[in-house]
């Protein structure tokens, strides 16, 4: 069975088509998958209360449900958009999760995983990721409404997206010294394979016969990772030549 790797989907409304694209996918992908692993970045925004999600993401939730009730692991790496995922994800879908990097055991592989935003951060980036990730954030988010939470993160979305569009895609330049950097590390580790998400680019390459990998992004292109007897490869999804989408 095949291993999936996914991120960036930046999810926020079901009727969006990113979202319609990725729950297509995950139907199709019933049975056929041994492990899911989520990369980061999945929701445009979540943080994880115990008694109740976030009602637009319920139609994913349902579909990772039914995807673990089918046999597949799920494995969760917290990103900079989704984080404290909480108890749905370790206990309703039993899911591994990882608030910063981890590894993972495929086959006779092992795979170093890393959502990527600490691969080539700005001071100011890491001391705003730390708050988040505090103890006092955890706090806040458990005496804040779900409600005023969701309003927030749809605020922050909204001010993203549009210091994105000040900053189109085709000016970004990967940091690839500073990834290879930091995925020599993890390979000098131990591990065979590195595969990261964050930079929303498509990106595979050979290290010293190991290999390291940016997934892309489920958000615009459909991206995704998938190993399968042994091989990681960068693959697409196109999901005009499904009717159903």
């Amino acid at each position: 069975m095949k291993d999936l790797f996914i991120a960036d989907a930046h999810l926020i409304r079901p009727d969006d088509a990113a979202y319609r694209h990725l729950l297509s996918f995950l139907q199709q992908q019933r049975g056929q998958v041994r492990t899911l692993i989520l990369l980061g970045d999945i929701f445009e925004f979540w943080v994880g209360y115990r008694h109740c999600v976030f009602s637009a993401y319920l139609p994913l939730l349902h579909e990772l449900q039914q995807l673990q009730a089918s046999g597949t692991r799920i494995v969760m790496v917290e990103g900079n958009h989704d984080f404290h995922v909480g108890p749905f994800f370790t206990e309703t879908l039993q899911a591994t999760v990882f608030t910063d990097d981890g590894t993972v055991q495929l086959d006779d592989t092992t795979i170093a995983l890393s959502h990527g935003d600490t691969l080539a951060p700005t001071r100011s980036y890491l001391w705003l990721r730390g708050f988040f990730r505090s103890a006092a954030a955890r706090f806040l988010i458990r005496i804040f409404p779900g409600d005023l939470t969701w309003k927030i993160g749809d605020i922050l979305g909204v001010l993203s997206k549009k210091k994105s569009r000040r900053q189109p895609r085709t000016q970004y330049v990967l940091p690839e010294q500073a990834i290879r950097h930091q995925a020599q590390q993890r390979l000098d580790a131990g591990a065979d394979l590195f595969v990261c998400g964050h930079f929303h680019q498509a990106h595979l390459c050979q290290q010293d016969k190991k290999s390291m990998a940016i997934v892309g992004n489920w958000g615009d292109t459909c991206h995704y990772g998938q190993f399968e007897n042994g091989r990681f490869t960068l693959e697409e999804y196109h999901p005009a030549a499904n009717p159903a989408t």
